[in-house]
């Protein structure tokens, strides 16, 4: 089978029939056709599109203009020293926020895990404490130690998730970073790697700090093998610094700014750095200013009043007064730049996102991630009783109990035979009301309103689209929500994933996928499989697996479906169901909140 799906997929796009659906499941065969055209295709699956769209998307001539490398233009006369976005590889839309185009599973995970009651707004709430420092303090830690890799000389390294394979080395000494990792990596996907956690950390870190709100965007690569060793080290003499971040895309300037930012938070361990940090320091810890649990211009302002304790200032030993070394080797030009509370906070800002977004050339960006207004989840088309039932749900970023939201579907056979033109109404349930994260209140969103649909449609008509009509009742009259023009089109009814008849337990699933039984007729029998997600373990690394999948004798053929069943472990996160029917390749992804929600 694996053969097979392998030699369709590497016959470029030419060869896949407009009607089939995309081979997106099959991760090692779209990395292994991916390097043969540079890296399209995996943004392109990244986006979660299908079929026709993966490869016109992936190979057309639109794809070379929303993919162009672009450079941002300065933040204001003030810090214009420091907006140079040197590696930084963006795509730019004309409203400057990405644009949600369901499904899209890449901005549909981050907006969950940004913005939603999620694990990592929680981990780092508040500045929370860990071992004398702060979870924040630890993840800016880790981003810049995984930027660093960067040369911006041929383009390679940057934010790529290579610290997994780096953290036996000197520079990367201390528990923090397994810490961090162990923080990031069930917040992983297939379409959100670790990269991209490890960015979303730094975000989440300042903000919760009290530092400002840093525009996220997704889209990062992870690296499978180390980087090079490049992060500097406290020992090593002023040139070898200005060399590293000069390498890295930044100026000596900023990176005098860059490290003042990044040293507003924590310290230095003693268990870590002895050679720094003395006996007498409280739970063998060293702060670098006075106000630890806050992201302020402390670090910068002790520094030029010389009442800073901070131990690569301060200490003893004086090889190792880097930060010393770096602030003063302007002769403070740089530092009182940004001794004000408003000048340390916009620059802290403009770096640390172009931190972040410093990539390998070959990686494209996305807008920055804003909470979706209109975001659609939980969409199941299940046969069910002698009819589909279809599932879907519609969340809205504030609540109003005038609110009514209809949705509207429209058949796949028979068009008009059926539903009138306007489409067939659906009544919602009544809103579930649920809290955001911390970091969704920063960008002013208090409540999320999510409604919920249980359409019964018949089976000889099926469902082509759906979208949704939303009236606050304020006299503005209905906004229509349909995907921007398109719908919310469900291009297959042959392989379903069924969460009615699929069964849980504390440890496994017991996945069930509906076949339409006309479809799989002829001398080829149908071919399903499912590869699974698993966040990764120890290592750090996710576990990807394809599963077999028999026809299933629990559940008999009814509804023009024969059903198939496989086992898998309850730590899966996201699946991708991949089969040949009649000769053509169909592909369902379900993943993560979908996953858990539509059960």
């Amino acid at each position: 089978m694996y053969e097979s799906v392998r030699r369709r997929i590497e016959a470029e796009s030419k060869d896949f029939p407009d009607d089939c659906a995309a081979p997106t499941g099959h991760l090692t065969d779209i990395r292994n056709l991916d390097r043969k055209f540079g890296g399209r295709v995996v943004r392109a699956h990244q986006r979660g599109l299908r079929s026709s769209q993966l490869f016109s998307w992936a190979f057309s001539p639109a794809w070379e203009e929303g993919g162009t490398r672009s450079r941002t233009g300065d933040v204001d006369e003030t810090h214009k020293n420091f907006s140079s976005p040197n590696g930084v590889y963006l795509r730019h839309t004309a409203s400057g926020a990405a644009i949600f185009r369901w499904p899209d599973p890449q901005l549909a995970f981050i907006d969950t895990t940004l913005y939603e009651v999620n694990i990592l707004p929680v981990l780092t709430a508040n500045c929370t404490q860990r071992k004398s420092t702060t979870v924040a303090a630890q993840w800016i830690r880790i981003a810049y130690h995984d930027m660093s890799t960067h040369d911006v000389n041929d383009g390679s390294g940057g934010l790529d998730a290579s610290i997994v394979f780096e953290l036996d080395r000197p520079q990367n000494v201390g528990t923090g970073m397994r810490d961090s990792l162990n923080d990031f990596t069930s917040s992983t996907s297939p379409h959100v790697g670790m990269a991209d956690i490890i960015a979303m950390g730094a975000v989440l870190g300042v903000a919760s700090c009290g530092g400002p709100v840093i525009p996220y965007r997704g889209g990062r690569i992870d690296a499978q093998v180390a980087g090079p060793a490049t992060v500097p080290e406290p020992q090593q003499d002023l040139q070898s610094h200005i060399d590293a971040f000069k390498r890295q895309g930044f100026t000596q300037a900023e990176m005098i700014a860059l490290v003042a930012c990044g040293h507003s938070l924590g310290g230095v361990r003693r268990d870590d750095f002895p050679q720094i940090v003395d006996a007498t320091a409280p739970n063998g810890f060293a702060n670098f200013d006075g106000i630890p649990l806050k992201f302020d211009n402390a670090v910068v302002t002790e520094y030029l009043d010389d009442t800073t304790a901070n131990p690569l200032v301060k200490t003893a030993n004086v090889t190792t007064r880097s930060d010393l070394r770096i602030f003063s080797s302007d002769g403070n030009a740089t530092m009182q730049s940004i001794a004000s509370p408003d000048n340390f906070s916009k620059t802290c800002a403009t770096l640390l996102e172009r931190m972040i977004n410093t990539v390998p050339k070959d990686v494209t960006l996305t807008e920055p991630v804003e909470p979706i207004e209109s975001k659609v989840g939980g969409v199941a088309l299940i046969p069910q009783n002698g009819s589909y039932v279809l599932r879907a749900s519609l969340r809205r970023l504030s609540t109003n109990p005038n609110r009514v939201v209809t949705m509207f579907w429209e058949e796949r056979n028979g068009q008009g035979s059926f539903c009138p033109p306007a489409g067939c109404p659906v009544n919602s349930t009544s809103p579930s009301v649920s809290g955001v994260s911390s970091f969704a209140a920063l960008k002013g969103v208090n409540k999320f309103a999510t409604y919920i649909f249980n359409a019964q449609i018949p089976l000889n008509t099926s469902v082509s689209k759906f979208w949704f009509t939303v009236d606050e009742k304020d006299g503005s009259g209905p906004q229509v929500v349909d995907n921007g023009g398109s719908g919310f089109v469900i291009d297959q009814d042959t392989v379903l994933f069924d969460p009615s008849r699929t069964s849980a337990t504390r440890t496994s699933f017991s996945l069930v996928i509906a076949v339409r039984t006309a479809d799989a007729t002829g001398s080829n029998p149908p071919i399903v499989s499912i590869e699974t997600y698993q966040p990764g373990g120890p290592d750090f690394i996710p576990t990807i697996q394809t599963v077999g999948v028999q026809q299933d004798t629990t559940h008999a053929a009814t509804d023009a479906y024969t059903f198939f069943t496989a086992n898998i472990f309850a730590g899966i996160t996201a699946i991708h169901v991949n089969s040949i029917i009649g000769g053509k390749i169909f592909s369902q992804y379900v993943g993560s909140s979908d996953f858990r929600v539509i059960l």
